[in-house]
């Protein structure tokens, strides 16, 4: 019986525990976001390589804040909350921007995820089954890619490979396959690294395009991105309800293929070549999977890594980016500001349900029912002993009456109301301005985001007729070699027939010479 009941509390801890870890990323996510916003900001002009550190050390960051809070939360005391008014009451009166009002509201919110952590990790399992069977899929089709029509290139390009691996200083066995199951060149594995190119297309591109494309996969050999990125998938499928992770993410998958493009750059310093291969590759990109680390990218990626091979000038954020980057500063300010209110009046009313109102000299508005009562002095004494820095005249006053403080003119309820209403009316103001502003933000980024899918739409008809192209250019190579093959045969019949004739020649030399010395012998022997 004690074992189960044991059980059963670890259980419900553990519950408890996942479920505050959960809601806690969601802020730590936001910051972090922020925090990589200013590193990409600050890091322009550096190069790609110091930009990816800063923000794998923020996506590691993360990850250790997250298990953390885990292990905080487990050895956390659990906490009870009464629950006698509901949330929706709270809310309400939230608005009112009282302090009591807002650390009660805070308090409810927390009381109400730790008692409803179940449903909350119940929740958050259903959506994880469905991106789990998402990442299994990926992880067969690399099995499966792997394995399926795969066979062994040329020994020319397996002495290239060994060559370019001496250059970038790799020691490790890697394997070059031409595959008949993948559209995109990419890398699978770590310990023992395959590249896998699309059959065909070794013969069917120049070898300098080649070439940057095998040095652009071996840089993601030597830098172990196929483990950092099978780090990112594990992370985005447990927390991919965060959006300050997911852009971190996104942001450290955009500098890892800087990085491998400066490497790739670095050896066959040549910007033409490498572009051309990028673009070659732009319709397999478009509709290729990507389970694996890829070579030429997504579809705004592309144009991308081109604009900064061409301009050497790194992507900063973007209008999209600095919309979510706001918001996430503000509702970050909103957790900060909430969290410092409730933490003061707890600890300026240490035990006490009941806030009272203390200052040097105070006078109270008399109300129905109540009798006017006397202003109190700095050296009147409180008559409760444990509370000897609340100053109190005759009975506490509550902290919902009308108080006015000393050195300030008592208004009457008609002008406090029109002073509220006057600040009311100066906030919709602002916040008015504030929606303005943002809707024509969000205008701007609609029209940037349409001129980048005409763009794309441009890139993808010339990567169709580019590709059209190819292959035109490799039947036309197919056909050549056919006839150079059909020349040779007719080359080497030529010559055995050339052979014969040579022969046929000789024996015909040898019979005219035959009949020539006849006649002289019988001529010498009738002279005899």
């Amino acid at each position: 019986m004690y074992l189960l009941l044991n059980t059963n509390t670890i259980s419900h801890n553990l519950i408890q525990a996942f479920s505050w870890m959960l809601i806690h990323s969601l802020w730590q996510g936001l910051l972090l976001s922020v925090m990589s916003a200013l590193v990409m900001f600050l890091t322009k002009k550096a190069s790609a390589a110091v930009r990816y550190n800063l923000v794998l050390v923020l996506f590691l960051l993360f990850i250790g804040s997250c298990l953390f809070t885990f292990v905080w939360e487990w050895n956390r005391q659990p906490v009870t909350a009464e629950f006698g008014n509901a949330i929706g009451n709270r809310a309400s009166q939230l608005l009112n921007l009282n302090a009591d009002r807002i650390r009660n509201f805070a308090n409810t919110c927390v009381g109400y995820f730790t008692v409803n952590a179940p449903m909350v990790v119940l929740l958050w399992f259903v959506f994880f089954l469905f991106r789990s069977v998402r990442m299994m899929r990926g992880l067969i089709f690399i099995h499966t890619a792997k394995h399926r029509q795969v066979s062994e290139p040329v020994g020319y390009w397996k002495n290239r490979v060994e060559l370019l691996c001496e250059k970038l200083q790799l020691k490790r066995a890697i394997r070059l396959l031409e595959s008949g199951y993948v559209k995109i060149p990419m890398v699978i594995g770590h310990l023992k690294p395959v590249i896998l190119i699309p059959a065909g297309l070794l013969a069917g591109l120049p070898p300098e395009q080649v070439e940057a494309v095998l040095l652009h996969e071996l840089a993601h050999i030597r830098r172990h991105d196929y483990f950092v990125n099978f780090l990112q998938t594990i992370a985005e499928t447990v927390f991919f309800f965060n959006p300050g992770l997911l852009w971190i993410s996104s942001l450290l998958r955009d500098e890892r293929e800087n990085c491998c493009d400066d490497i790739a750059l670095a050896q066959t310093k040549n910007k033409r070549d490498f572009i051309q291969a990028l673009i070659s590759f732009k319709e397999h990109s478009l509709y290729g999977a990507n389970y694996a680390v890829a070579f030429p990218g997504k579809k705004n990626q592309l144009l991308q890594r081109v604009s900064r091979i061409l301009g050497n000038k790194n992507k900063t954020v973007s209008q999209g980016d600095k919309a979510f980057l706001i918001s996430g500063v503000v509702i970050l300010s909103a957790i900060i500001a909430t969290a410092t209110i409730a933490q003061i009046r707890q600890v300026n009313n240490p035990g006490n349900n009941k806030n009272y109102v203390y200052k040097q000299e105070r006078h109270i508005t008399p109300s129905a029912g109540v009798q006017p009562v006397a202003p109190v002095k700095s050296f009147d004494k409180p008559k409760h002993p444990k509370h000897r820095n609340i100053a109190v005249a005759q009975k506490p006053v509550a902290a919902n009456e009308n108080v006015i403080m000393a050195n300030a003119e008592p208004r009457s309820p008609q002008e406090q109301l029109e002073a509220d209403a006057k600040l009311a009316k100066q906030r919709a103001e602002k916040e008015s301005q504030q929606v303005s502003a943002d809707k024509t933000e969000y205008n701007r980024g609609q029209e940037q985001a349409r001129r980048d899918q005409e763009h794309a739409k441009v890139d993808q008809d010339q990567a169709r007729r580019d590709q059209e192209q190819a292959k035109r250019d490799q039947e036309q190579a197919m056909r050549d070699q056919a006839q150079a093959k059909l020349d040779q045969e007719q080359a080497e019949r030529d010559q055995v027939q050339a052979k014969r004739d040579q022969e046929q020649a000789r024996r015909d030399q040898a019979q005219v010479s035959k009949p020539q010395t006849e006649p002289i012998k019988s001529k010498v022997s009738i002279q005899n």
